[in-house]
């Protein structure tokens, strides 16, 4: 028996080897079919690699170079030895597209191309691509008489105070947030260069190509000189908008224009210049002018420095220069004042300070970015100085109240298991990583490709043999990934058609292994092979050479973050269903998509099959440092709910601290210095709303203990209020006074451990997870008017981006988040029946809420530049009552909901507690109906009551849209 076991083992070793010697050959022999694509130096990995085109010119030749009017074709030929489909060429001359071919010779691509039998005389310009080289050549129609229009051009250069909504104007105004102090001077510079050429010129036949339609600076400056312009405060440099030609049938001449805008501000209390600055063209093969005159004029301001050639005519606001080899630079002071200025007009500061008379330590050129302080407070003040180490110190504190609060979350026995340290190193040493050297690439990468291993092996020790679920989870993982690592090869070398055939059989196999019980032990392995397969074909394809295709990384990218979801999901769930975890890795999918589709801009040779290295990191990092922390933050929560389902969760410290922690990072507002102060606040209402627990409040109250303490509840309130009744009344004697004490007694005793009239703080014979999805709908339903609004408002500001109103969501969802921390912990919350307790949860919100409000409300207050219309001071505090009020309908909505859910739980009509025929029962929902009412008055009332967003930096605080005066 022992030499037949021998032998069966020895016959299964080697058909093993003899099918690895076959899978190895089999590569070999399909690498060998992929034919030669090596990536070249220079070039990323892909057949989808950046196109980096030769500065090598391309050749390119007209045969014949003038032709007469109504010629049919001329033939165009260019010296490159690549393939016709990658050689092409474009003319205004040319009737359609043009068809190249190769030359006998094999060095050189010709085509015939067919004119248009109507063009006028003229030279037209022919541009060509063959392979990465770009060249041109030019086609003259004979017929042209007299001389030829000479190339000449004027620059008229206006210098202005701006009004408010000028800005909209500039080809970024869009995109303007400028934060000025009180009284700075909002400056415009129109720079407009006028340019006459002959109808034929290149530049002419450039533009129409769209040469200039992506960068038209670089355009202007190649041709006629690059200008700047110097200010203390630059807010929107100096742009141009798309050039506009003219030009009229059958003249010779077209004129181009090029418009551009510059807006900057400058102090008025201290001595300051606005300088503009012209550098000659520099750009070589670029046609020269024949002349340049440069024009410059001033209103409110006074020529009162210039430096290069000498001027053509000079007055107190006029200033006439000629454009040309020279470069030039003129300064302007406020009409009336006065600045240093000799420092920018000749470079030099030694020359300078002698030429002022001071010291050449002083001399400052260029830019000053003034910095106004927080909340618009002038720099180097006592109170700013306190400002700034207050928040500094709250910077500080918040750092470590998030890392301590997030230690605490994952709870001590998450610390205990080893495979966590693992985790958090990777993840640690990402960040550190980022910190310190500054690049992201390689940290995301590695978590993208470690996390999910980590993951189903971590999913894999916590079932501990309680589910086959991970291990067929993890195979699932192996063989799409072997597929995917697979599948290009294949169609490298045999073709789309056979390689999904391929690929087909290969996986059905492996279903097949999953879907027969008797075979289901050989699926992981059979997962293996697939993964061994296609990383042995991947890897031998890459020694030979071949680079693969950004679509493989990517596909892998989504293999890897459903093997991550599926691995914590089941892990912080503790559900062994294959169905749950489904759901989720497809939720999980879907949602990361999305964020990398929102977040990810594509260069324009980029689509999502075909991405450039460049973009293909980018999207690793936004999955790495946004989408992996989200689903870190999600499975926080799916933990909390695993713990909510009993009563043992109100005193689990992970799930309390959970909860701490996401209330703290509603309130993380990134670049917002005053975020540390907000998450304190946050911190400080978390212990206002959750003080020190009581033990009989704790405990699982089933659904009949809970009837049974609210019919004792009722009947006690009914004795008192009879007893009450009863006090009201003259009387005396024996029957009086067994009365009383009858009644005294009914309202003193309790049946069980628990005292009935606690029976409005208890789980009620629910769950916490239970009460708090329920809170969290009420709190949603309630604050969603108000929060519609905001967001509204928000809309209409220039800040109002994709980013910026994501992160104002996030900010958005502060309230309900602390309803469904009040319903998850409702019987620790301060009080001892709901509308207690909503007045508990209306002082931790007020603490939560209110401090961002009066925040945003006092930057946009203080933080005027002239151009934003701030809120008055009534309109400022209408707007901080209306949040008041909103968190106050929230509370007492909340609080009086949750009082008729305890009664509908019980099976007793609301009635019986809150006796809606008295005023006094009456009080608190009047009060929330009246707030509603004084709420929706005010806001449709008062303009600009509406905190903008708190969104990021302060310069992408919404404000009001500025309008542009008559």
């Amino acid at each position: 028996m022992a030499r037949e076991g021998l032998r069966a083992a020895a016959l299964r070793g080697a058909l093993v080897v003899v099918a690895v010697l076959l899978l190895f050959g089999a590569g070999l022999w399909t690498v060998s079919r992929i034919g030669p694509a090596p990536a070249g130096p220079g070039t990323a990995p892909g057949a989808e690699a950046d196109v980096v085109y030769e500065e090598d010119p391309l050749a390119l030749t007209v045969v014949p170079p003038r032709v007469p009017p109504g010629t049919e074709s001329v033939r165009v030929a260019a010296a490159c030895a690549a393939p016709p489909e990658e050689t092409t060429a474009q003319s205004a001359a040319f009737m359609g597209s043009v068809t190249f071919a190769r030359a006998p010779s094999g060095t050189a691509m010709y085509a015939d191309a067919e004119l248009d039998p109507e063009l006028p005389p003229g030279r037209y310009q022919i541009f060509a691509l063959c392979g990465n080289r770009f060249g041109s050549a030019e086609l003259e129609i004979e017929g042209r008489k007299g001389p030829e229009p000479k190339r000449t051009a004027t620059t008229r250069i206006t210098l202005t105070q701006a009004r408010p909504g000028d800005w909209r104007d500039h080809p970024d105004g869009e995109r303007f947030g400028a934060e000025l102090g009180r009284g700075w001077i909002v400056y415009r510079v129109q720079v407009t260069h006028e340019v006459r050429v002959p109808a034929d010129d290149p530049d002419v036949a450039a533009l129409r190509a769209g040469a200039a339609g992506s960068d038209p600076s670089t355009f202007v400056g190649d041709r006629l000189g690059s200008f700047f312009v110097h200010a203390p405060r630059s807010i929107l440099s100096l742009g141009y908008a798309a050039p506009v030609v003219r030009t009229d049938s059958g003249a010779r001449e077209a004129v181009i224009t090029y418009t551009g805008l510059d807006y900057g501000a400058v102090d008025p209390r201290e001595p300051s210049f606005v300088g503009v600055a012209y550098d000659p063209p520099s750009a070589e093969g670029v046609p020269r002018l024949d002349s340049h005159e440069i024009v410059v004029l001033a209103t409110g301001w006074t020529v009162a420095g210039v430096s290069g050639p000498p001027p053509l005519a000079q007055d107190a606001h006029l200033l006439r220069l000629k454009g040309g080899d020279r470069p030039a630079r003129v300064a302007f002071a406020r009409d009336g004042k006065a600045g240093s200025m000799a420092y920018f007009l000749g470079e030099n500061r030694d020359m300078a300070a002698y030429l002022e008379g001071t010291d050449p330590e002083d001399q400052k050129i260029g830019q000053v970015e003034r910095t106004t302080g927080l909340l618009g407070m002038e720099p180097d003040t006592f109170l700013e100085r306190i400002w700034v180490a207050a928040l500094v110190a709250g910077l500080a504190a918040a750092v470590l109240l998030l890392l301590s609060t997030l230690a605490r979350a994952l709870g001590r026995p998450w610390w205990r298991r080893r495979r966590n340290w693992v985790l958090v190193a990777m993840a640690g040493g990402g960040s550190g990583w980022c910190l310190l050297v500054g690049g992201a690439d390689l940290p995301a990468l590695l978590l993208v490709a470690g996390l999910p291993a980590l993951a189903l092996l971590s999913t894999f020790r916590a079932a501990n043999g309680r589910s086959d679920l991970p291990r067929a989870g993890a195979a699932v993982a192996a063989a799409l990934a072997g597929l995917v690592l697979g599948a290009w090869p294949l169609a490298a070398s045999f073709g789309g058609g056979p390689a999904a055939g391929v690929l087909a059989v290969a996986a059905g196999a492996a279903g097949v292994t999953a879907a027969v019980p008797r075979l289901r032990r050989l699926f992981p392995p059979a997962g293996l092979v697939l993964l061994g397969a296609g990383a042995m074909l991947a890897g031998m394809a890459a020694v030979a050479g071949h680079a693969p295709p950004s679509l493989m990384w990517l596909a892998l990218v989504v293999v890897g973050w459903g093997a991550l979801a599926f691995g914590w999901v089941t892990e912080a769930g503790h559900r062994w269903s294959a169905a749950s975890a489904a759901r989720w890795v497809a939720a999980a999918t879907i949602g990361c998509g999305a964020q990398v589709y929102a977040v990810t801009d594509l260069d324009a040779r980029s689509t999502w099959t075909s991405l450039l290295p460049e973009d293909l990191l980018g999207v690793a990092g936004t999955v790495a440092f946004l989408s992996m922390p989200m689903l870190a933050l999600a499975m926080l929560v799916v933990r909390v709910r695993r713990f909510g389902g009993s009563a043992e969760g109100l005193t689990e410290p992970a799930a309390f601290h959970t909860a701490v922690l996401l209330l703290l990072l509603t309130r993380v507002q990134t670049g917002d210095p005053a975020a540390g102060i907000m998450i304190l606040l946050v911190w400080a209402g978390v212990f206002v709303l959750l003080p020190a627990p009581r033990a009989e409040l704790l405990r699982a109250v089933p659904p009949e203990e809970h009837r049974r303490l609210v019919r004792d509840l009722i009947k006690r309130r009914s004795a008192r209020t009879a007893l009450t009744a009863l006090l009201r009344q003259p009387g005396e004697g024996e029957d009086f006074e067994q009365r009383r004490q009858a009644l005294e007694r009914a309202g003193d005793e309790h049946e069980g451990p628990l005292d009935s009239d606690l029976a409005l703080t208890t789980l009620a014979g629910r769950t916490p997870w239970q009460n708090a999805l329920a809170s969290l709908g009420v709190g949603a339903a309630l604050s969603l008017p108000f929060s519609v609004v905001r967001i509204s408002e928000s809309l209409q500001g220039p800040q109002a981006g994709a980013q910026e109103l994501a992160a104002a969501a996030l900010a958005l969802l502060s309230l309900p988040a602390l309803s469904m921390v009040f319903g998850y912990f409702y019987p620790r919350v301060r009080g001892t029946n709901p509308v207690a307790k909503c007045l508990a949860f209306f002082l931790a919100a007020l603490l939560v809420e209110l401090p961002t409000y009066v925040y945003t409300l006092a930057r946009v207050s203080i933080a005027q530049d002239g151009w934003v219309v701030p809120p008055t001071a009534d309109g400022a505090l209408v707007g901080v009552l209306v949040a008041v009020g909103n968190i106050a309908v929230v509370s007492i909505g909340l609080g009086l909901w949750w009082e008729w859910r305890l009664m509908w739980l019980a099976g007793e009509p609301w009635g019986r507690v809150r006796d809606v025929r008295t005023l006094r029962a009456l009080a608190a929902p009047l009060a929330a109906v009246a707030i509603a009412v004084a709420t929706t008055a005010a806001t449709a009332m008062v303009n600009n009551v509406i905190a903008p967003l708190p969104s990021g930096p302060p310069a992408a605080e919404a404000t009001p849209t500025p309008t542009r005066t008559p």
